[in-house]
């Protein structure tokens, strides 16, 4: 369904924990694009005031009462949403989420179903990859398809696409198993490379931590995969 790049057809769902310090900003960015109708931020229990920040930048939120993590959120946002197509950002992008226009058009322009931002990290990649390979191969293994980024949380596409890709995974799996859902559905999956940039964790004791649950989330919905209890998509 290609429909004009400039008209406002598109929902923006952030979800959101303590991200008082950078939400306001990505509301604001998000709200300048002449191709958003609506942002919904949802709230994931935060403490820090990130629902008040949001709401004051502009955005329309959803409060959930207690810790659903980034998947529970996402659906709750999805709920919330209207409009024909909807981009998923999260909440730290600050002022590059103003790139979601890019990202939303090869969807909005029909090329795509959905469409994946491939960031331009400013200074480059500061992980050690451990996660991204994991993820990459059982994307490829179980969805068919070869991503160079398929963690990336920056996603566009129509609302009926993101509901045939439900029920989103818990934890730091949620864009893996989306990316394995839609090869599976033979979905046109593009990726748009785009200088969008967001908080990253660092090579010390916290950010290895971080990168030791990503990686546990990710092995569990590849072993759900190898085990036959995906549940998503086409049969194998």
């Amino acid at each position: 369904m290609p429909t004009d790049h400039a008209a406002a057809v598109l929902d923006v769902i952030v979800p959101a924990h303590n991200e008082a310090d950078r939400v306001a900003v990505t509301v604001g960015a998000l709200r300048a694009c002449p191709q958003v109708s609506r942002v919904i931020v949802v709230d994931d229990a935060s403490d820090d005031g990130t629902a008040a920040a949001a709401e004051g930048a502009g955005a329309e939120v959803v409060i959930l009462a207690r810790r659903e993590g980034k998947g529970g959120a996402m659906t709750a946002g999805l709920r919330a949403a209207g409009a024909p197509f909807v981009a998923f950002i999260d909440a730290d992008l600050a002022d590059t989420a103003g790139l979601v226009g890019g990202l939303a058009g090869p969807v909005l322009t029909g090329r795509a179903e959905v469409s994946v931002a491939k960031l331009e990290f400013a200074g480059g990649p500061r992980g050690f990859g451990w996660v991204l390979r994991l993820s990459r191969w059982t994307v490829c293994r179980y969805g068919g398809l070869r991503m160079d980024n398929p963690l990336c949380g920056q996603r566009a596409m129509r609302r009926d696409v993101a509901a045939r890709l439900l029920p989103f995974a818990p934890g730091f799996a949620v864009e893996t198993r989306m990316t394995i859902v839609a090869g599976r559905l033979g979905l046109r999956v593009l990726e748009v490379p785009l200088a969008m940039d967001h908080r990253r964790a660092g090579r010390d004791l916290r950010g290895i931590l971080h990168r030791a649950v990503q990686f546990k989330d990710v092995l569990l919905e590849a072993l759900r995969w190898a085990l036959g209890r995906g549940g998503g998509g086409r049969e194998a």
